[in-house]
């Protein structure tokens, strides 16, 4: 297992994940980071911000960036 943060990012300001998660693998991070999104873009999460131009920008337990995912282009249906 390895931990992962889940980021949020517009490009200027950060919301940093200080809780993280123990996944599987950098697979099991992008589905995770991908269900995250889906549930900010739906209004599920966080629902006092618009998160037009936001994207989950996944981080192993180094701090390396390992992908991100952009809030607007995940499928909500």
């Amino acid at each position: 297992m390895t931990h992962y943060y889940f980021h949020l990012t517009d490009g200027t300001q950060i919301l940093n994940d200080g809780e993280g998660l123990d996944l599987a693998g950098e697979a099991a991070a992008r589905e995770e980071a991908r269900l995250f999104a889906r549930d900010l873009a739906t209004g599920k999460l966080m629902t006092d911000r618009d998160w037009s131009g936001w994207r989950v920008a996944i981080a192993d337990e180094a701090g390396r960036p390992v992908d991100s995912v952009p809030i607007a282009e995940v499928d909500t249906g």
